[in-house]
């Protein structure tokens, strides 16, 4: 008899790690552009009732994280669902997306209220390459993360899985 637990990987979520953090500076900006936004709200409407400014600000933040990074979603569910093949798809038309929105992805804080650290461009790279990793294109990953190193240098995701990358390359050489 196995003391090993025997994991059912179908009633398990997926277990895909996902990264985000916070730029503490925009998390104040968008702090700041809720507060601003409760009290241009009772000024405007010469109530008390902040209630509904808290939800017409939700709805517009909602409105704006559904729209605009809609791809960088949609790979995101993909991911979750191991379906990596679909994810790169999406995670190359959010990258086409932020390339030519450049201005969007560059003021995130006030276009999408996000205060990631990373741009959506930055995310979407290091994704793309984390599934060619799980579809067994290590050559293309370990590409993509020394490009994402170029234009990011300060990228931890791309430095650890090209590190991971090279040890597992030197080990089975």
């Amino acid at each position: 008899m196995s003391l090993q637990p025997k994991l059912d990987l179908d009633k398990m979520s997926s277990n895909v790690p996902t990264v985000q953090s916070i730029s503490w500076p925009s998390f104040l900006i968008v702090f700041a552009i809720v507060i601003a936004f409760l009290f241009g709200y009772e000024y405007i409407a010469k109530t008390d009732d902040i209630f509904n400014g808290v939800m017409i600000f939700c709805v517009i933040a909602l409105v704006l994280r559904m729209t605009i990074p809609r791809s960088h979603r949609k790979g995101m569910k993909a991911l979750k669902q191991n379906d990596f093949e679909s994810a790169i798809g999406y995670f190359k038309d959010s990258v086409d997306y932020f390339i030519r929105n450049r201005w969007v992805d560059k003021y995130r804080v006030i276009t999408v209220l996000s205060s990631s650290k990373m741009s959506f461009r930055e995310m979407g790279l290091c994704n793309i390459a984390f599934c060619y990793s799980q579809t067994g294109q290590a050559e293309k990953a370990k590409a993509l993360y020394e490009q994402v190193l170029e234009e990011y240098p300060d990228n931890g995701i791309a430095y650890y899985a090209l590190n991971s990358i090279n040890t597992f390359s030197n080990k089975a050489d």
